[in-house]
């Protein structure tokens, strides 16, 4: 992905997405995840945003984890090594006092991506809600990604994939069969997590449309006509919908007014081109022709 295309689409988001994300997390955790899956250039590309209220940030890290060189977790590196890891880059990051915000981002030229693996996909089925002549209503719907997500997290034992590693983070297994942890679960590297009510965290999916469409999600203009779409929902196992609506003419329709146009203009050229033909003109009776014309009254010059 380019430069160009960071700043021109995730430049305008950074703003948005805080904004939004920060009357939910509120009353959440503190934190929010905020997912992009989009196409560029031919090539897919996942993008995870987190956010985390910077008080939360201060607690985790006073009672951070000593890492093996020494030195203590914080969010900072925690994250970093983690999506680093699986192939991310790191594309920004802002520390404020009321938030901290960093944003990674892969590409995936074949298979699946992250959120492939790790929710629903977004498959949008079309459903005609009203209709009439001329225009037609549809509405697209698609299950939310994060649909099952949580009884994954809760269900895995494992450390292949992000979720996995955040729950139980990452070992190697020595010669001997000796287990060493060589990256820790989230709640090991800030043990203030532990207990936490996963429920608050606040999950939200970017998807990239045209910008003359409802929708059932926060909409922010990145240009070109197009806008993002925000949908948010809570990491709880509730089942939640990405919803589109928007109007199409229906053809047949304006096919049947531009008939009967071109029908009533052919008519009144039709009964303006007889009523001429009624009477005849000069060039009509030239040459003259005295049998033709035997009923028009001819008065010759008299003499005085």
């Amino acid at each position: 992905m380019t430069k160009i295309f960071h700043n021109k689409i995730f430049a305008r988001l950074f703003l948005f997405a805080l904004l939004v994300s920060a009357a939910f997390v509120l009353t959440g955790c503190g934190a929010s995840l905020t997912v992009y899956d989009y196409t560029s250039g031919g090539v897919r590309y996942n993008a995870f945003e987190l956010a985390v209220d910077t008080d939360v940030v201060e607690a985790m890290e006073r009672t951070a984890a000593t890492k093996s060189d020494g030195s203590k977790y914080t969010v900072e590196n925690y994250f970093f090594e983690l999506f680093e890891y699986y192939g991310y880059e790191l594309a920004a990051a802002a520390l404020t006092d009321e938030k901290y915000t960093v944003r990674y981002v892969r590409a995936f030229e074949y298979g699946d991506t992250d959120l492939d693996r790790l929710g629903v996909e977004v498959d949008f089925t079309a459903e005609i809600i009203s209709e009439n002549p001329f225009t037609r209503d549809i509405l697209l719907s698609a299950e939310n990604p994060f649909n099952g997500l949580r009884e994954k997290y809760d269900g895995t034992d494992g450390t292949g994939t992000i979720l996995g590693q955040i729950k139980n983070g990452r070992v190697t297994i020595d010669e001997f069969g000796e287990k060493t942890t060589v990256f820790p679960a989230v709640t090991d590297a800030f043990p203030v997590l532990r207990g936490e009510n996963l429920d608050g965290l606040l999950l939200g999916y970017a998807y990239f449309a045209s910008s003359r469409m409802k929708s059932s999600g926060v909409s922010a203009p990145i240009g070109g006509g197009n806008s993002a779409y925000l949908f948010s929902r809570y990491f709880d196992g509730t089942e939640g919908t990405i919803e589109f609506e928007y109007t199409r003419p229906v053809p047949y329709g304006w096919y049947l007014v531009a008939l009967a146009a071109g029908g009533a203009v052919l008519a009144v050229i039709l009964i303006v081109t007889r009523e001429k033909k009624k009477k005849p003109t000069l060039l009509d009776r030239f040459p003259y022709n005295p049998e033709e014309y035997r009923d028009y009254e001819v008065r010759l010059p008299t003499k005085r």
